[in-house]
């Protein structure tokens, strides 16, 4: 995944390592990845609306602690230092 991102970046670095490159770069992931017809349709603005959709989730689960339903691993500081 990393030598892709980096190739795509390189191949075009004004298009996929700007300012608002994540959709763009995201659109291009799902055409190369997924070409069914109905995802390479997405565009730029739908792909970025998903990671705003996501981020702005993530964000409220945090603020919401019994709203989260993620699971997260049950490790505590001293069971690393134990082991």
């Amino acid at each position: 995944m990393n030598e892709w991102i980096m190739e795509k970046i390189r191949s075009n670095p004004k298009r996929f390592g700007g300012f608002s490159s994540n959709p763009l770069i995201m659109l291009e992931f799902l055409k190369e990845f997924y070409p069914d017809a109905t995802v390479a349709e997405l565009t730029p603005q739908h792909m970025s609306k998903l990671s705003t959709i996501s981020r702005t989730k993530n964000k409220l689960l945090k603020k919401n602690p019994k709203l989260d339903k993620r699971k997260y691993p049950q490790t505590s500081f001293t069971t690393l230092y134990n082991e």
